[in-house]
């Protein structure tokens, strides 16, 4: 009797350990990516405000702020009906271009009405209040932190600072509430709006270490690592490459044995873009990836570009988002939407594209991703 005893108490023991380490039922979660153009320069009305009350034409300056006011308005509202859209509505979205933390509450607050429990601006090397962040739905906890890699010394000379990273990147170990935990990471590469061979190496740089460091933070564990962000670069070599030092997204990848993924291929095979650039059809392309461990593989559900009409005017990026299973479900992840709304508003999306294509005011005009 204390045999059998002992055995059922160690039996429960080891259940109960399990069932601690274990999701507690099987989740989809969305995460995405959104590079919100100069997101700063829509809270600049307080600031032109109480500049305009010093002034001694104040009164003839109050019907600008106020304009500028109606302005930034606009611009939130457009970005937070994008953020909320029902064929996007992410779970996790990561941000670049952001802005500062007190701005970033307020918007959750104000223009998408406290849809995120848990708001983030991370460190970065910015010097264009082009800030990282990360915004988590009720029910999502942000277990650890990983955000000092930007403090890193450059191994080269750059034109900005002696350190090796642009911006970011940043990672953080979230927790779902199913209790499944992953490292979630973004960056802001450099960008190509003066580009050069000194840049590409410089882009380069940034992209093998950031490899290195998916691959530190995947060996710690938990081994479920995702990458997302504005890589700033298109799949396959462009101009300066070949003397800078290669394919960037090659590069972030990694060699095959690496096991990392680029979960975003599918919607390049499929000629997909991130970076529309508004009316202006000169470098659109697909610059916002996401990039996971191979433990991560069998979890995808879909990957997709949200390029609904409002998405196209709110910022010159659309939102990349992907679908993922915490108990590794297999599926296709080129599956399209299927919802009618979503189909029409793809479709939409197709004719917009061939219209602005046409009838680009200035296609000369030199839009280049930031």
């Amino acid at each position: 009797m204390r045999v059998c005893l002992i055995c059922l108490i160690c039996l429960i023991c080891t259940i109960l350990a399990f069932a601690s380490t274990t999701p507690t039922s099987a989740e989809t979660v969305t995460i995405a990516t959104y590079n919100v153009e100069h997101f700063q320069d829509s809270f600049d009305s307080p600031a032109m405000r109480a500049w305009a009350t010093t002034q001694p034409n104040a009164t003839e300056l109050k019907e600008i702020v106020n304009e500028e006011k109606r302005q930034d308005d606009e611009d939130n509202w457009e970005i937070a009906q994008v953020i909320s859209d029902n064929n996007f509505n992410p779970d996790i979205l990561v941000l670049q271009e952001c802005c500062r933390q007190k701005e970033l509450e307020h918007f959750n607050k104000r223009w998408l009405r406290d849809m995120f429990e848990t708001v983030i601006v991370l460190p970065s090397n910015t010097t264009r209040d082009q800030h990282l962040a990360i915004m988590l739905k009720k029910g999502f906890k942000l277990i650890e932190r990983r955000d000092q890699y930007h403090l890193e010394p450059n191994t080269a000379h750059n034109e900005r600072s002696a350190r090796l990273f642009a911006r970011g990147p940043a990672f953080c170990l979230i927790e779902t509430p199913g209790g499944y935990r992953f490292w979630v990471g973004t960056t802001h590469q450099k960008s190509k709006a003066d580009n050069s061979v000194e840049v590409a190496k410089w882009r380069n740089r940034e992209a093998v270490r950031t490899h290195e460091i998916m691959k530190e933070l995947e060996k710690a564990g938990p081994t479920d690592v995702i990458l997302l962000g504005d890589m700033n670069d298109e799949i396959g070599f462009q101009e300066f490459e070949q003397e800078g030092g290669g394919d960037t997204i090659a590069n972030m990848i990694g060699p095959p044995e690496d096991g990392l993924i680029l979960a975003t291929q599918p919607l390049a095979d499929a000629g997909k873009i991130s970076f529309g650039g508004y009316w202006i059809p000169r470098n659109r392309s697909l610059v916002d990836h996401i990039i996971i461990t191979k433990s991560m593989a069998d979890q995808v559900e879909s990957v997709r570009v949200f390029n609904a009409p409002l998405a196209r005017v709110a910022s010159d990026h659309y939102p990349v988002f992907v679908k993922i299973r915490s108990d590794g479900v297999a599926s296709d992840s080129t599956a399209q939407p299927t919802t009618p709304t979503t189909q029409r508003a793809a479709a939409a999306a197709d004719d917009a594209d061939d219209d602005a294509d046409d009838d680009a005011d200035d296609p000369d005009s030199p839009a280049q991703p930031d």
